[in-house]
């Protein structure tokens, strides 16, 4: 709870500030800006304006708070921020009008249009600011103030993922003491970390290590065994948090249910096909695609030349990838490799610092340009703009071979982005953690949630990491 009240400290007051900032800006702009429609020819009282700015960001903060916003969630994106803070406006906008609407002070009503105009400059601003402070929180963070260091009990694949997220995304705020796995002798390696102990050590290793946060990430441990666990981290004042296990983490979303009372945890398996949500996701696809083909068009034409330059051989290579089905598509791409690259070796990943690639191939690879002819793949409905990344079928036949839920990939389109890339889990990381998050998103996609991916595939190209 302390810290939840530390992370009101900066954002409270600076969304007051930016909504009063943006009052003032949506004033100027209706009655100098664009002064030709205002009642009477003559611009109000500005004092009337001053007047209303403290009661617009007592408004934003009020409802911020009653919407949760200023919770703290470590381990999120800028881009849920976004959403939330998007939402809880449209709820204050809504509060705003009523009250200018009940308000009268003689002849004087406030300008329906300047609060439409406060309403999105006051979310712009709020949102820049927001960014700026998670920045700064960021930073704070990888100097080490005001992290949680965190225990992770459990030696499998699970405790191994929650490992590999924490080292690849500091910017979360985590620090790793240790692991505490009864299969492991202390001081031995796992995930990148060194086992400390036991899980019957926890709470002796929680006080001597000062750890804020404890992640139990072992799925056979018994009900009896996680309580104690949770105990003992009771006794001590410290977080805890139960990891689902990998199979439960690869299924569907938990949804509630209740019997008489009794409250049901329920399991939804299988893919959510709504015929709307099917349509919109279609319609998004073809306008985006569309318009971005043309857009873009230049920069094609560029990356284009720029490849032609680079070594002999086609622009473009057309690649056989396994699509929606299971059916084979043709991918298209810009040749980032030499023409001859597979002549020995045959289908292989790529490697970092690949010998292979020509010199404008990693650059087109690290910003992900190479990619940009699949959105006529889009544009014909063989791919989507959000999906698990289409492999090449022998791939798909060894991968299938070896996990027994790889074709439930095939449920939906291959996609030009997905949820394992935008957790930079491309190139040549494990094929099973790219395989987790693409079943995440089967089962739990939706416009909502493909417009999610697709901001962060915005923020997240120039930060990947295994783009090569």
């Amino acid at each position: 709870m302390r810290k939840q009240w530390r992370s009101w400290i900066p954002a409270l007051p600076s969304d007051a500030l930016m909504a009063v900032l943006g009052l003032g800006l949506a004033y100027w702009v209706r009655f100098h800006v664009y002064p030709k429609y205002i009642p009477g020819g003559e611009a109000p009282d500005p004092g009337r304006y001053l007047l209303a700015a403290p009661v617009v960001a007592i408004a934003v903060t009020l409802v911020f708070i009653f919407m949760d916003v200023y919770r703290l969630q470590r381990g999120t994106q800028f881009v849920d921020e976004l959403f939330s803070v998007a939402k809880a406006m449209v709820v204050t906008t809504v509060v705003v009008f009523a009250m200018i609407g009940v308000y009268r002070d003689g002849q004087f009503t406030y300008s329906r249009l300047t609060f439409t105009y406060w309403a999105i400059a006051a979310t712009v601003l709020i949102l820049l600011a927001r960014y700026a402070l998670r920045r700064v929180r960021a930073r704070s963070w990888r100097r080490g103030e005001g992290i949680d260091r965190v225990v992770v009990v459990g030696s499998g694949a699970a405790a191994d993922l929650i490992l590999q997220r924490i080292r690849m995304f500091p910017d979360y705020g985590y620090q790793v003491v240790g692991v505490i796995a009864d299969d492991l002798k202390a001081g031995a390696a796992f995930g990148g970390s060194s086992v400390l102990g036991e899980a019957g050590q926890l709470r002796q290793i929680v006080m001597d290590r000062n750890v804020n946060l404890v992640f139990v990430a072992a799925p056979d441990m018994s009900q009896d065994e996680i309580l104690q666990l949770a105990d003992s981290c009771r006794e001590c004042r410290t977080d805890f948090r139960i990891v689902p296990s990998m199979l439960e983490i690869m299924t569907s979303r938990v949804t509630g249910d209740q019997l008489d009372g009794i409250p049901l945890l329920q399991f939804r398996h299988g893919l959510d096909v709504d015929a709307a949500k099917a349509t919109s996701k279609r319609a998004l696809d073809i306008v985006v695609s569309g318009l971005g083909m043309i857009v873009i068009s230049p920069v094609l034409l560029l990356i284009a030349v720029l490849v032609r330059l680079s070594s002999p051989g086609p622009i473009l290579i057309h690649q056989e990838r396994t699509g929606l089905g299971e059916r084979t598509l043709v991918m298209h791409k810009y040749r980032t490799m030499r023409a001859d690259a597979e002549a020995d070796t045959g289908p292989v990943f790529a490697a970092s610092k690949d010998p292979r690639r020509t010199w404008i191939g990693p650059v087109l690879r690290r910003f992900s340009l190479d990619e940009l002819p699949q959105l006529w793949n889009v544009l014909v409905g063989e791919m989507s703009l959000v999906g698990p990344r289409p492999e090449r079928p022998v791939f798909v036949e060894d991968f299938k071979s070896r996990m027994d839920r790889y074709a439930d990939r095939h449920l939906v389109r291959p996609g030009l982005t997905g949820w394992a890339q935008v957790n930079d889990l491309r190139g040549q990381t494990s094929v099973e953690e790219r395989l987790i998050y693409d079943l995440y998103y089967i089962e739990n996609w939706s416009l909502a949630f493909d417009l999610k991916i697709i901001l962060i595939t915005l923020f997240r190209v120039f930060t990947h990491k295994n783009a090569y």
